[in-house]
């Protein structure tokens, strides 16, 4: 089971993102292929809490090859990494695992406080 959100941000105008329409001109439908790669890398990476890195046993869920996970990196999409590859800026747009643990933190403590406001029982932290 996915440890990590059940969403990510995604711009609602990527498909008219300089760098990604050129990036598609250059490959065509290879670079077209790759794009849904890089959305599927970023789909995965919020679900699995890995901060943006897809390891290279994880290409197969992303439906990525090494070859494919190469022509990102020459796109600048993707960036090498010692377990594979990172999704560049992925931390610039999407929260961190630190983060949703934190954020997961308070609202179980905040939880709590309420249940054992409602309930008259005492609070645990």
């Amino acid at each position: 089971m996915a440890t990590g959100l059940p969403w990510v941000r995604m711009d609602s105008d990527i498909y008219a993102n300089p760098k990604v329409a050129t990036f598609i001109d250059e490959h065509g439908q290879r670079g077209l292929a790759a794009m849904a790669v890089w959305h599927f890398a970023i789909e995965y990476s919020g679900a699995h809490a890995t901060d943006g890195v897809i390891a290279k046993s994880a290409l197969r869920f992303i439906h990525a090859t090494a070859a494919t996970a190469r022509l990102l990196v020459e796109g600048g999409f993707f960036e090498p990494h010692e377990k594979g590859w990172a999704v560049t800026g992925y931390a610039n747009h999407q929260p961190t695992k630190e983060i949703t643990e934190a954020l997961r933190q308070q609202l179980s403590e905040a939880g709590k406080k309420g249940a054992a406001a409602r309930w008259g029982g005492k609070e645990t932290s």
